[in-house]
């Protein structure tokens, strides 16, 4: 089985993390754009060592004036794919398994559960132990796991130099620049230092992501890298106002996501919303409802996927478009999804939406 073939296995095992927020019961929420209320978010999910990832990432709202602000929540990766891959394969040429894996392996276990505080005490013993023992690459690799584990718990400082400690561990020995471990990493580096609110450093980073990818050959671990590169560069610029640019990557992020993915998948669906609430905003109507109702359909095929988000943000296109109706029935959709799951953000969005169709259709 290919990488990308497990990581797409390992997909559908990612846990639930910390707060839900748009997709309420989803595994990796999707990017949503209210197109007055813009809300922006998606998922990465990596593995080949077992265990399961999840990213998180900042929404945005677009008001009724064409500025975006953050929510509250977010969703980012935990755990790191390639970082060193096959070192649990070791437990597959011997009888008994190392103790230190063991460690790692219910660390990860207790990652899943969000139980952070144990899973931080058994990487503190796998760490002890793969020290007594001299192993490198375990060493490594757990301090990868203690990175991931502190950005999840919110201590972005420590996991920044933790990161950079694994990126200078692997390059120590051998390891290119343009490695995908070391692209895994920095794309990891660039989100934190987007959280820090750094944005000319996190943009930096997806630039190197994107210079180092070119550089790898055109396989099906690069184009899922790219693939990850794009969306989140993408959501940079959106909120740098770079709509534009953001839209072109978009794009590109879309027609890798089709044969990677599949039409029916969280993340294409979150990318034609994206796209559809850019050209919202840029007046390009009917392209937006086309690929709003793209999103929908597809959303449709998925069992468990909040899609109050969708039928918002069309309402909201179709209010633009001063068809009050078709609004009303979309928002009103959004509505009643949003108050079901009780997600208080998308049910304000939805009640903001059909206030305005009632004041605007008085005036008609």
């Amino acid at each position: 089985m290919s990488s990308v073939n497990i990581l797409k296995t390992v997909l559908k095992l990612c846990p639930r993390f910390v707060e839900k927020i748009c997709l309420k019961k989803h595994y990796c929420i999707m990017r949503k754009f209210s197109i007055n209320r813009q809300v922006y978010c998606s998922y990465f999910n990596n593995n080949n060592l077992h265990y399961n990832n999840c990213w998180k990432k900042k929404m945005f709202i677009i008001d009724n004036n064409g500025e975006s602000r953050k929510s509250k929540n977010s969703y980012f990766i935990m755990g790191g794919i390639y970082t060193l891959f096959g070192l649990f394969k070791e437990k597959e040429e011997k009888e008994e398994e190392p103790e230190y894996i063991t460690a790692m392996k219910r660390s990860i276990l207790a990652m899943q559960r969000g139980e952070f505080k144990k899973a931080e005490q058994m990487l503190h013993l796998a760490l002890h132990m793969a020290q007594t023992i001299d192993h490198f690459k375990a060493q490594t690799y757990i301090f990868d796991l203690m990175a991931n584990l502190a950005f999840e718990m919110g201590d972005f400082e420590k996991a920044e130099k933790l990161f950079v400690t694994v990126m200078q561990r692997l390059i120590s020995t051998g390891t290119a620049e343009n490695d995908l471990r070391i692209v895994h990493m920095s794309l990891k580096l660039s989100k934190i230092y987007e959280a820090k609110g750094q944005l000319e450093k996190a943009e930096d980073g997806y630039k190197f992501c994107l210079h180092a990818l070119k550089e790898n050959p055109n396989n099906e671990e690069t184009k899922f890298f790219l693939l990850m590169t794009l969306d989140y560069y993408a959501h940079l610029l959106i909120e740098k106002s770079k709509e534009l640019e953001a839209y072109k990557m978009l794009l590109q992020a879309y027609e890798l996501s089709i044969p990677i993915n599949g039409i029916e998948h969280e993340q294409t669906i979150t990318i034609l919303n994206d796209l559809g609430t850019i050209e919202c905003r840029q007046g390009n109507y009917n392209l937006s409802i086309q690929h709003l109702n793209e999103a929908l359909k597809a959303a449709e095929k998925l069992e468990d996927f909040e899609s109050s988000a969708l039928h918002i943000n069309l309402g909201f296109t179709y209010l633009k478009q001063g068809l009050y109706e078709e609004a009303k029935k979309s928002c009103k959709e959004g509505q009643i999804i949003a108050r079901m799951i009780k997600n208080s953000e998308s049910l304000n969005e939805a009640n903001v939406c059909l206030e305005e169709i009632k004041n605007l259709s008085k005036r008609k």
